[in-house]
Order: C-alpha cells, then sequence, then structure tokens
C-alpha cells in the first residue's frame, strides 16, 4: 500500500519537534483547562508548551497589521497575540511552533490556518503553524490524535469546567487571592496525576477537590447571577472579553459560564444531527453513541458531587439540547449555531436570568443565533434581561462597560 505523503511529512515534522526540542506556543482561551492540556502535550509529543496570555493593545494592533481587518475578532487576535510573543525575541526561530484549532464546520476557524501561515510568511517563515481538529483537516501538520490522547483530553476538560466552576461560584463571595490560590494548587495536584491511573479516578479526585473548596462553599442566599453565553473564544479567554468575568465580580454579580465540555458534547450532538437529516455519519455511529453516552454519564456524575453543598452544577445536556429545541432547530448549526439560545433559555428557565451575549466582529453565525434569537428567546422567557456585546479589535472596552451598566442597572431596580 502506498504510504500518504502528507501523514509522512506529519511524522517527519513531529520528529523533527521532538529531537529538537521545539516550544510549542498556545493561545489563551481557557486559562485552567488548557494549564492542564499543554502538560498533556508535552508529556505526549516531547515539546515545550507555553501558553500565550497577551497583555494590553499590543496583540490586537499586531493582529490587525498583519491580518485584514474583515476577518473575524478571534483570528485577528490570536495571529497577533503569537506576533507579538514572538515579537518578544524569547525564543529560537528555528525550533518554536504555534497551534491552533479548525473546527471543520462552516465557522472561517477551518481557515486559520492559511490565514496564520501567510501572516508569518516574511517576519517569521521558520515557525510552522501546527493544527488541532478531529476533522481530518491539515494532515501534514496536525496534531496526531490517538484514542489515548484524546481520552487524556477530554478528562482535563472535565477536571477544568470542575475547577472553573468551584472558583467563579466561590469568587463571588470569598477573597479573590485565596480562591485563585487555591485552584492553583488543585490543578498543580492533578498536573503530578498524569501518566497515572489516578488521573482517570475521576470521583476520587472530585471529592478531594471539592473538600478543599468547602471552606468556600457559598451563601444560601446568593448575589444576582449573570451567564454568559456566545462565540467560544470571546467567552472564554479573558484578554478577549476585556476580562468581563472580572467587571462582573467587581460589580457585585455572580457571572456564570458554560462548560467547555457542554461544548464538546454539542459538537457530538451534530453528528447525530446530520445522520438523522442527511444520512451522514453512519459508519461512526455504532461508535459515537456510546462514547456519547458514556460523556453524559460522566457530566452527571459530576453534577451529583454537588449535592449536599450550596455549589451548584452545570446544566444536564439534555435538558439543554430541549431547551433549544423551544427556539430553534437543531439544524442550524453553523459555528455555535443552536447551542447558543439554547443555553439562554437554559439559564432563564434556571433563575439566571440575567444573560450576557458575546458577539465577536465577523462572525456571522453567532450574530445570527446570538443577537437574532434574543427575541424568540424573550418571548418565551418574558423576564430574561438580555444584553449583547459586541467585540471589535479595534474598539475599545468602553462600549461594553455601558452596556453592561445598563444590564447591572436594571438588575438593582428589580
Amino acid at each position: 500500500m502506498a504510504k500518504n505523503p502528507e501523514i509522512e511529512a506529519r511524522k517527519a515534522l513531529f520528529a523533527k519537534m521532538k529531537k529538537e526540542h521545539y516550544t510549542l506556543l498556545i493561545p489563551d482561551m481557557c486559562p485552567i483547562h488548557f494549564d492542564l492540556m499543554s502538560l498533556l502535550i508535552q508529556r505526549r509529543f516531547g515539546i515545550t508548551p507555553i501558553v500565550v496570555t497577551p497583555l494590553g493593545r499590543e496583540a490586537k494592533d499586531a493582529g490587525l497589521t498583519a491580518v485584514h481587518n474583515d476577518s473575524c475578532y478571534p483570528v485577528i487576535i490570536t495571529c497577533g497575540a503569537f506576533l507579538a510573543e514572538l515579537r518578544k525575541g524569547n525564543y529560537d526561530l528555528n525550533r518554536t511552533a504555534v497551534i491552533i484549532s479548525q473546527t471543520g464546520g462552516g465557522c472561517r476557524a477551518s481557515n486559520y490556518l492559511s490565514l496564520f501561515k501567510k501572516a508569518f510568511e516574511k517576519e517569521f517563515p521558520t515557525v510552522p503553524v501546527i493544527s488541532i481538529n478531529f476533522s481530518g483537516l491539515s494532515k501534514d501538520s496536525s496534531l496526531p490524535l490517538s484514542l489515548g490522547f484524546i481520552r487524556e483530553l477530554y478528562q482535563a476538560v472535565l477536571y477544568g469546567d470542575f475547577l472553573m466552576n468551584l472558583e467563579m461560584q466561590s469568587r463571588a463571595y470569598y477573597p479573590e487571592e485565596e480562591v485563585l490560590a487555591l485552584t492553583k494548587e488543585c490543578l498543580e495536584d492533578l498536573k503530578k496525576q498524569v501518566g497515572h491511573a489516578s488521573f482517570y479516578k475521576t470521583k476520587k479526585n472530585y471529592r478531594a477537590i471539592l473538600d478543599r473548596y468547602m471552606k468556600f462553599n457559598p451563601p444560601a442566599k446568593r448575589k444576582p447571577r449573570v451567564g454568559i453565553v456566545g462565540e467560544i473564544y470571546v467567552k472564554y479567554s479573558p484578554y478577549a472579553n476585556n476580562h468581563l468575568c472580572d467587571y462582573l465580580f467587581h460589580a457585585g454579580v455572580e457571572p456564570t459560564l458554560p462548560s467547555l465540555n457542554e461544548f464538546v458534547l454539542y459538537c457530538m450532538k451534530n453528528y447525530f444531527i446530520d445522520n438523522e437529516y442527511y444520512g451522514r455519519n453512519r459508519l461512526i455511529m455504532p461508535f459515537l453513541r456510546p462514547f456519547y453516552k458514556h460523556c453524559i454519564k460522566k457530566t452527571r456524575k459530576c453534577a451529583e458531587m454537588l449535592k449536599g453543598t450550596n455549589f451548584l452544577p452545570y446544566s444536564d445536556f439534555e435538558e439543554v439540547v430541549a431547551c433549544g429545541k423551544k427556539v430553534i432547530d437543531l439544524g442550524v448549526k453553523m459555528g455555535e449555531g443552536w447551542v447558543i439560545p439554547a443555553e439562554m433559555v437554559d439559564y432563564a428557565t434556571h433563575g439566571v436570568e440575567n444573560i450576557v451575549v458575546v458577539q465577536p466582529f465577523g462572525c456571522l453565525p453567532n450574530h445570527i443565533v446570538g443577537k437574532g434569537m434574543i427575541r424568540p428567546v424573550k418571548e418565551l422567557c418574558p423576564n430574561a434581561n438580555i444584553v449583547p456585546l459586541d467585540f471589535d479589535a479595534s474598539s475599545t472596552s468602553v462600549n461594553q462597560e455601558n452596556r453592561l451598566k445598563l444590564m447591572l442597572s436594571n438588575i438593582q431596580g428589580e
């Protein structure tokens, strides 16, 4: 059988990266999750990962000079962050690479790879752009994803969500420095388990983490809760959303984010939808269905751990799906698709009636299923207080803060 030249090129690239001890720059989206995932990459591929955390306007300005300003905000900001980091001169450019995700769907994120390569070709031609995707894209430069590695990554998502959930609920009521320090300690304990069987003992690790967080058990009487939904990068990245959660904490409310696992399940659910609507994905259905059920079971075990405490679990994903069906067809799946209005309805029906919808410039799917779905969501949930926030690489945070102040004044006036 003839060898696939793309696969052979990938093998050669990663062998070279391991042999020459490459540094791999990772965009900062989910700080807790990515801190753990970066260690998994280091252990699996023998390269040194660094999560790039931009500061100030430097990354945005760098992105605007290298990527067309009609491109979507996430590609401008992530490309700019890499360029600004590489320009610091702290890396051997012959032994440094960057990594980005490719969705494989209708989102323009699938085309980020070519945009990044074009942005790098003059200034950093020796820096390869690595892809991580589950769609078979960019076979010559994509991160090899074995079943074992996927299992490790998913475990990291679950731990990251558990820590993020406890941290956010604690920060609303206890000293920020103490809460963040505890999160870091728990994360370091999990890192020590990477490569050992104990890393997969989810229930035991959840219990150990929860026992330590119980000193920050939230009070029974909660502050007003504000749900945050929208495009995945802007929703989670503090830099991309101008530190939205920090602003809300300091404003005296309790911000809450959906789990990253919810997006993973959303992506899996779309395979079933394609199979139902169009007869696609028949070959993988016998494998995907039991895996999906396994993931749902894992998330429900996590929710069970919080019983008897004042910590609130994430919503059951099947309930989120049911909420989505009330306002939109599940065939609408470009970008974050139906999951954005589904999360809005889920929040509103579970007492989180104040909702911020974050939308990056240039992301047409998210404007349609985000801002465009506010009216039907409010018709179903008339008490919902929904504010859309637009994010643009050339704008300041003033406009966002003004809209947030209006939302907060409505909360205080209730």
